[in-house]
């Protein structure tokens, strides 16, 4: 059996790999129970924030819930605490291996996702609006939760650089163009200088070439370079900048390439899932694509300095 061990990082998700979740989703958990256990203090704010999170990242590692709380408590506490939000059917978790297991393996990268628990939970202590979630949204193929994590990720880098920037951030939002649907993989406003700027981001990995991504492409193209945009962001002086986060340089390099020549779009960056560990406004977190030379070149992004 081959699956993603806790050590690799940076993790890498190969395609077609199955998960192996801790619990059977059922709907036969206690919503009174749940919730009365909420009032009792039994789940705390911190556990409902962490519902909140994984409601709207879809997933996240022990890690990553670990860097979202900032907290000093130590991540053998959190993770013990996280494995009694799972007892507790607020949380499920799962493995990924390239066959379904019968029981998650205990070195094995565990990722974390809402139970119905916490549907319950957020539907009386948060304003989330809860009545669309189903537990099948946790139930993806392996390239999917790759691209996910790699969302979430970001996203914490972002708020432990330029929290005081941040106005919101969303993964996979859909917009529709003409008859179209265009869902990236996240979006995201910032305030810089009183101006409202947006981003949109697509994850990218090397199976994804050529066709997948070049139907991509073309489908943010129409969303970026027609007034598509503007029904989204009204308040915007200029369309949203690409930001496309690659597995490796390689494909980075081949992403530039794809969106040079098959497409109009020359307002975009790109970086890897090793690049944004690094300081996100100092060299070399992001790569400029330069069309004459096909190469890329490291740049200073100071949208992201503090």
């Amino acid at each position: 059996m081959m699956y993603i061990n806790e050590q690799d990082t940076p993790i890498q998700i190969p395609p077609d790999f199955k998960q192996t979740f801790e619990n059977k989703f059922n709907l036969n958990i206690g919503k009174n129970e749940i919730i009365k256990m909420k009032n009792n203090n039994v789940i705390t704010d911190r556990d409902i924030k962490i519902a909140n999170f994984l409601f709207k990242f879809k997933f996240a590692t022990a890690d990553q819930i670990y860097k979202l709380l900032g907290e000093d408590k130590t991540k053998v506490n959190l993770k013990n605490r996280l494995d009694k939000l799972v007892k507790y059917r607020v949380l499920n978790k799962f493995m990924l291996s390239d066959f379904e297991e019968e029981h998650i393996v205990p070195d094995s990268l565990q990722i974390y996702c809402l139970d119905l628990g916490g549907r319950y939970l957020l539907a009386h202590y948060s304003n989330q609006d809860t009545t669309d979630w189903y537990s099948t949204v946790n139930m993806k193929t392996s390239e999917i939760i790759s691209k996910n994590l790699v969302a979430t990720e970001f996203y914490l880098r972002i708020k432990e650089s330029v929290p005081e920037k941040l106005l919101y951030f969303n993964v996979e939002p859909e917009f529709r163009v003409g008859k179209k649907n265009v869902i990236p993989s996240f979006e995201m406003g910032l305030k810089i200088n009183e101006q409202n700027r947006y981003f949109v981001g697509e994850v990218v990995r090397e199976y994804d070439f050529p066709i997948q991504f070049r139907e991509k492409a073309f489908k943010l193209e129409s969303l970026l370079l027609t007034n598509a945009w503007k029904k989204y962001y009204y308040d915007a002086q200029q369309a949203p900048v690409l930001l496309l986060f690659a597995d490796t340089d390689l494909t980075a390099l081949e992403a530039g390439k794809l969106i040079s020549e098959t497409t109009e779009m020359e307002n975009f960056r790109l970086s890897t899932d090793e690049r944004i560990q690094h300081t996100l406004h100092e060299t070399g977190a992001f790569l400029k694509y330069i069309k004459e030379e096909l190469m890329l070149k490291e740049i200073k992004t100071l949208t992201f300095k503090p």
